[in-house]
């Protein structure tokens, strides 16, 4: 049953924009990536990115093992190229003018540049690609980290993200004071299909002193998350985390930081330091959860009302766009 509930949920998952590299990834060959089970090649050509099932039609070979050649995708085993948009527009076998089959095409997918990331679709998109504007804003200092792949769900990772009362137990000293584990009361706001709430915590995060600020977080279904930490003196810190899902349980994150404050780049490695530390901490966690999935029946595990609000609401809303067990 649970297999099949996950067959389902990827059907729902394939109309929503996933990140599956960084623009940085893509280079003079092509890449190839894992998007729900779906093997993925993407390739860069004159300032276009474009995103193909990596299988080439004619003897089922990976279009990633190929090369970029005139503006197209060659295969490696027979040298059939296709243009971006999936027609072959060369087989070297055929003789000089040879017709060449209105079946010769890769299955494109559609492809986006944001946030310094590649965004895909594998069918059609039912949503935008989320709109996150201190990432863009030049105001704001932004670098993004690229972590390798994780032993867990999109679902389970954005729930870990989301919630804050594991901070005295997993993040002590850090993100909150191993003799404060009492979590804040909030409200969790619907607005659309995104959920907001904003909790008081006391801790360091990063900020190189111990305060207490206010923490808002917005959730956009399915699998991206922003935290904007409102320190004193108008400086704002945000973490905007994106989960690309690459199977029921392994997962790829792609977290983007955002700061109005100490502009200089030094100020880049001591926060990536703090992240990697907090998100190794997580990882220890996070990957022994079992079930890997994240429970959509609330039923299956037990909730608490207040600290799990957050956890409950997000869970809601996937079942909602229909990412749920049969």
């Amino acid at each position: 049953m649970r297999e099949a509930g996950l067959r389902m949920s990827y059907d729902v998952l394939r109309h929503y924009w996933h990140p599956v590299a960084t623009v940085q990834d893509l280079g003079g060959k092509p890449l190839g990536a894992l998007l729900l089970d779906e093997r993925v090649v993407l390739f860069s050509t004159k300032g276009q990115v474009a995103a193909f099932k990596d299988l080439c039609i004619h003897r089922g070979t990976p279009l990633s093992l190929g090369r970029i050649e005139n503006g197209t995708l060659v295969c490696a085993y027979h040298g059939w190229a296709y243009a971006p948009d999936g027609a072959c527009v060369r087989i070297p076998s055929l003789p000089p003018g040879g017709s060449i089959p209105l079946k010769a095409r890769a299955t494109a997918y559609r492809t986006q540049e944001r946030y310094g990331l590649v965004w895909v679709c594998l069918d059609e998109p039912r949503a935008p690609i989320p709109e996150f504007p201190e990432i863009d804003d030049p105001a704001f200092r932004t670098f993004c980290m690229k972590f390798d792949v994780w032993d867990t769900s999109a679902g389970r990772m954005v729930e870990n993200f989301a919630d804050f009362s594991h901070f005295a137990w997993v993040h002590p000293g850090i993100n909150a004071a191993p003799d404060d584990p009492v979590a804040p009361l909030y409200q969790v706001e619907r607005r659309g299909d995104e959920l907001h709430y904003t909790v008081d915590l006391r801790g360091d995060f990063g900020a190189g002193s111990w305060e207490t600020v206010e923490n808002r977080y917005r959730i956009v279904p399915p699998f991206s998350i922003q935290l904007i930490r409102m320190m004193p003196e108008g400086r704002r810190y945000v973490l905007t985390l994106f989960v690309s899902p690459i199977s029921t349980n392994k997962i790829r994150r792609f977290l983007c930081v955002s700061r109005n404050y100490r502009l200089e780049e030094s100020l880049d490695e001591e926060l990536g330091s703090y992240i990697r530390t907090v998100a190794g901490q997580d990882r220890a966690i996070i990957e022994r959860q079992r079930p890997e999935e994240l429970p959509i029946d609330l039923s299956e595990e037990l909730h608490l009302r207040g600290p799990d609000a957050a956890s409950v609401a997000y869970r809601r809303l996937l079942a909602e766009i229909g990412v749920k067990e049969p």
